[in-house]
């Protein structure tokens, strides 16, 4: 059993690759190239953009960029919290509680998808197409938009444009691998449909409904995007958004295919070389994730496991999801062993391997300017990076960046557990209910959006607290990046050599050693009294 996932997961590694390293070449042309010499025909679009009012200048700063991005995401977020707790106005469907219709409103805006909510029962297919499908397309071209601003900092131009690049990503990059997505999935057996319910008869059990809607293309900006939010309450344990071992396998290369990518592009960009060294740094991490999540063995059978992919085909998809911070779910976690569920959290405690869309990059960028400055620190040198030095500043807000993450979770976590919150699903604290709290603002905070509750978690506390830490877990690291990348544009840069090379073997030794370290420092002991006591 075990070679069985090491084979598939060495598929999935292969199939990736190839894909990312080809749509990498179009992303670079998106990022840099088209940035400030665009073809005719997308010259034409940002004219007609200006005509409408709207300030396509490239030559922005940083601050702009991140003033634009929040101004658009809040306005976002407020119009979808209207929609969602008025669908009666809008969509003919039941109204969401304000407090179930913000959180809804702040996951799917975060690119986190965590769901207090069964999206059969509680949005129509209207609802499901309109607000939260177009706010899965705006999140991630949003994450994609800021790695832009970054990687165009690298490079030394300006920020560029949140606007333009929004409407570049999108236009150009995600719809048409969605399209393309969709209709694989729609062909394997994905229902795409608008029909809302269908009623069937059965002979046995006599006539009843089963819910429809446009489920493939949904499926394809959920994966692509690093969504993760489910048509359904089950998510992908569902027969209609993953009925075979095939989707299974599609959906897993889906979700790593565009955070691969853009290691590529970071290699395209500063050095084919440092890009293989930063994605040999991401995967090689993630292989030891996946070597830890079946250290408790792989059970021909379990409980809350599809029968259909059984435990490993569930295991990798799972595994799949959470390190590409996607989200969706194959299973319950409930069903997962307790060395599988240690894996995942490991994984949203790192965030980088690869990590989300766009994101993932910068959280990866960010540990290795620490991890530069610990070696330049050994060798008594000055750090830099490329040619550029790195500032007692870039690492004070390298520094805040990673420790916010614990902050952002084991501060709501102890109020939680202070306050019984948790008596909303359980009776009584022990390690699995313990987990399940943890598991849910770890979820939040690295904006991952699989969880134990699903609708258990719709009550005030657990709807306002986690929308609370979805939002600082998404935008405060991100203007946090766009300082950072300011300060690395306006740096002078030299050719000087690097006193810790960032490229070769030593380099991603190195590097993965000291994000494995200062993974386990912070958060080591909440997992020993967490998922390593739940037994199984």
């Amino acid at each position: 059993m075990i070679q069985v996932v090491i084979v598939y997961w060495l598929t999935i590694f292969v199939t990736v690759t190839v894909l990312a390293r080809i749509l990498s070449s179009l992303i670079k042309l998106i990022a840099v190239d088209w940035n400030t010499n665009p073809p005719r025909a997308l010259g034409k679009m940002f004219e007609f953009l200006k005509r409408l009012g709207l300030d396509t200048s490239v030559k922005k700063s940083f601050t702009e960029y991140a003033k634009d991005l929040l101004f658009f995401n809040i306005l976002l977020i407020v119009m979808d919290t209207v929609l969602l707790a008025k669908q009666s106005l809008f969509f003919n469907g039941p109204d969401l509680p304000w407090d179930l219709a913000f959180n809804t409103a702040v996951s799917f805006a975060t690119n986190t998808n965590l769901q207090h909510y069964a999206g059969e029962l509680a949005l129509t297919n209207m609802a499901q197409s309109v607000v939260i499908g177009t706010t899965m397309f705006i999140a991630p071209a949003s994450g994609i938009a800021v790695s832009f601003a970054f990687l165009r900092a690298l490079k030394g131009v300006p920020a560029g444009n949140y606007y333009r690049d929004l409407v570049v990503i999108i236009g150009l990059l995600l719809l048409p691998l969605s399209l393309v997505s969709a209709l694989i999935l729609a062909a394997l057996g994905v229902p795409q449909s608008f029909r809302e319910w269908v009623l069937v008869e059965n002979p046995y059990t006599g006539s009843f409904t089963i819910r429809l809607g446009p489920i493939a293309s949904f499926e394809a900006i959920k994966l692509l995007g690093t969504n993760g939010g489910g048509f359904f309450g089950s998510n992908s344990a569902h027969p209609f958004e993953n009925p075979s071992g095939l989707t299974n396998f599609i959906e897993s290369v889906l979700m790593l295919l565009i955070p691969t990518s853009l290691l590529f592009t970071y290699g395209e960009i500063v050095g084919k070389k440092r890009g293989l060294s930063l994605f040999a740094i991401a995967y090689l991490t993630a292989f030891i994730i996946i070597l830890i999540s079946i250290f408790d063995g792989l059970p021909p059978l379990a409980n809350l496991i599809e029968p259909r992919l059984g435990y490993s085909a569930t295991l990798v998809f799972n595994i799949a999801s959470i390190l590409s911070n996607t989200g969706a779910t194959a299973s319950s976690l409930l069903g997962m062993k307790p060395s599988a569920v240690t894996s995942l959290l490991l994984s949203m405690f790192i965030q980088a391997i690869p990590g989300a869309d766009g994101v993932g990059l910068l959280y990866l960028l960010t540990y290795l300017f620490i991890v530069v400055f610990i070696g330049s620190l050994m060798v008594g040198k000055t750090p830099r990076f490329i040619s550029i030095p790195i500032s007692a500043r870039i690492v004070k807000l390298s520094t805040f960046v990673f420790l916010l993450h614990p902050a952002l979770i084991l501060i709501p976590t102890s109020i939680a557990l202070l306050l019984r919150e948790y008596t909303s699903f359980s009776s009584v604290l022990n390690p699995q209910v313990y987990t399940m709290v943890l598991y849910e603002f770890t979820s939040a905070a690295a904006n991952n959006g699989s969880g134990y509750l699903g609708p258990l978690g719709n009550t005030f506390f657990w709807n306002v607290s986690t929308a609370i830490v979805m939002l600082l877990g998404r935008y405060l690291p991100i203007i946090l990046f766009l300082v950072i990348a300011e300060d690395i544009y306006k740096a002078k840069r030299s050719m000087v050599e690097e006193p810790v090379e960032t490229q070769g073997a030593l380099f991603v030794v190195f590097s993965i050693v000291m994000i494995l370290i200062l993974t386990a420092l912070t958060f080591f002991p909440f997992l020993v009294i967490g998922p390593m006591m739940m037994g199984g």
